[in-house]
């Protein structure tokens, strides 16, 4: 595909179209009150489906139990995730009874909550802004220095 530019009194030119469509990326977190337990980047053109999101919990549950076993040993972790269809599908909330989670009932809109990845996300886009990126691996390794780069207060 081709575009042209015309002048006042100049000859037609033909520059090649640019394409500057953008690729977006789709990341699943995982966090507790201490620290970034699991995250999940899916391939470009991917979505997330009820089987892929409970493999993300199973990854995410092994990590908890190495990183913070004391999570894992009480009565059992309390999940806070929205109503998404896939949080709430058989399939996710089967995976969550059998590893013993409580899911926290999470209003469809409260004006009154504020989203628990609203803090983290919004220092993530601050960080990101200007940055541009040329594959997911750029993308995957600038999500990794962001959370690097945090104190544990953070």
């Amino acid at each position: 595909m081709t575009s042209s530019v015309v002048g006042p009194k100049k000859a037609l030119k033909h520059f090649p179209k640019l394409n500057l469509q953008q690729k977006k990326v789709m990341l699943t977190v995982w966090w507790s009150a201490a620290s970034l337990i699991h995250y999940s980047f899916l391939n470009p053109g991917e979505t997330i489906v009820s089987e892929k999101y409970a493999q993300q919990i199973d990854e995410m549950h092994r990590k908890l139990q190495r990183l913070q076993l004391a999570l894992v040993n009480r009565k059992g972790p309390i999940l806070l995730h929205n109503n998404a269809q896939l949080h709430v599908a058989q399939t996710t909330l089967q995976n969550l009874n059998e590893l013993g989670y409580e899911v926290l009932p999470h209003p469809r809109y409260s004006p009154d909550l504020s989203p628990t990845n609203y803090h983290s996300f919004k220092h993530l886009d601050n960080f990101l802004q200007g940055k541009c990126f040329y594959n997911q691996q750029d993308a995957e390794n600038a999500f990794e220095e962001f959370f690097k780069s945090r104190s544990m207060d953070f």
